[in-house]
């Protein structure tokens, strides 16, 4: 029998953390689900984590023979799902019991609702609660319906608390494969055709750690972020957006990724790509005060940085901005 949700579950070496991401779908109040776990190539004990669970959840395992991306193990995931809709679990996240359950619940009450999503908290490696909801932690709340503008301006959607009805694919089609990760451009496709609606439960738990794939330095050697990519690809899709958002509108969001993105590499201790990032920023948004700060900390010794700061200080009380420099 067709399940009506079909979970898909992307992994790359997962043993550490799979198991409890499995038990966390066997858990679900909700159980017309199956699993369709996508291993692109696992040489650690991924396999034999996955089949201890046969017979409590109906599996499906495809397996790749090398590495070929999480858009294309999340494609593939797709074409071997069976539901009416569908979920994303990484394998070293995990679902509180109430997710399907809760999910499938709206959307069956929201017809005109393609794609749900929900707050979620963080743990850490251990599993230990590093913010227990991320919309009360950040003093974040998510818009429901028509939110492409916002969501063009803020990458909000959590991809392990999203349920999407299968339509969405049958339309737009799958995850653009030549992207790292094709999450983000996704979604902003839905948003633009779709309604998109956020539930206030914490339903999910999202795992950061130094050594995750999202949050490896190295795969931005390019110094091209994520968004930017997804958005350049969004507007050669849809070029009427320029019109609708307006240039400088664009131009903000995308110097807001390099911003991100230099912070990153400032923390990691890395000053020469920071003030490359920080350039690409500038070159978008030439009057953003904060690029400009953090531009001179990269740049100035300790007490050059100290002088600096007085400086700026003295000019804010005397009310000059950024945009009178």
């Amino acid at each position: 029998m067709k399940a009506k949700v079909s979970v898909i579950m992307p992994v790359l070496n997962g043993q550490r953390f799979i198991s409890e991401a499995i038990q966390s779908i066997v858990d679900q109040t909700y159980k017309d689900c199956e699993l369709v776990v996508v291993d692109d190539g696992s040489t650690d004990g991924t396999a034999t984590s996955v089949e201890a669970f046969r017979g409590r959840i109906d599996i499906r395992y495809v397996r790749h023979d090398a590495p070929q991306g999480i858009p294309k193990s999340m494609n593939d995931g797709l074409r071997h799902a069976s539901g009416d809709l569908i979920a994303f679990l990484d394998h070293d996240d995990a679902w509180f019991p109430e997710f399907l359950e809760t999910q499938t619940a709206y959307l069956e009450q929201h017809p005109d609702v393609a794609m749900v999503h929900s707050d979620f908290q963080t743990i850490d490696a251990a599993g230990n609660i590093l913010e227990y909801s991320v919309a009360a932690c950040r003093n974040r709340r998510r818009p429901s319906g028509q939110v492409f503008p916002q969501l063009f301006m803020d990458s909000f959607i959590v991809g392990n608390s999203v349920l999407i009805r299968r339509e969405c694919f049958t339309r737009l089609g799958m995850f653009d494969e030549s992207l790292r990760w094709g999450d983000y451009l996704m979604w902003l496709r839905i948003a633009r055709f779709y309604r998109v609606d956020y539930v206030d439960k914490v339903l999910t738990k999202y795992r950061q750690f130094p050594d995750q794939s999202t949050r490896t330095l190295a795969d931005t050697a390019a110094r091209v972020p994520t968004p930017v990519q997804a958005i350049e690809r969004l507007l050669a899709l849809h070029p009427e957006v320029r019109e609708e958002l307006g240039e400088r509108v664009i131009r903000q969001r995308l110097a807001t990724s390099y911003f991100d993105l230099a912070y990153r590499w400032f923390i990691a201790g890395d000053r020469t790509t920071t003030r490359a990032c920080l350039m690409k920023a500038l070159q978008l948004w030439p009057t953003n005060g904060r690029y400009l700060a953090m531009y001179a900390a990269t740049v100035l010794g300790p007490a050059q940085r100290v002088t600096a700061r007085r400086m700026w200080r003295r000019l804010k009380g005397q009310g000059v901005t950024a945009t009178d420099l």
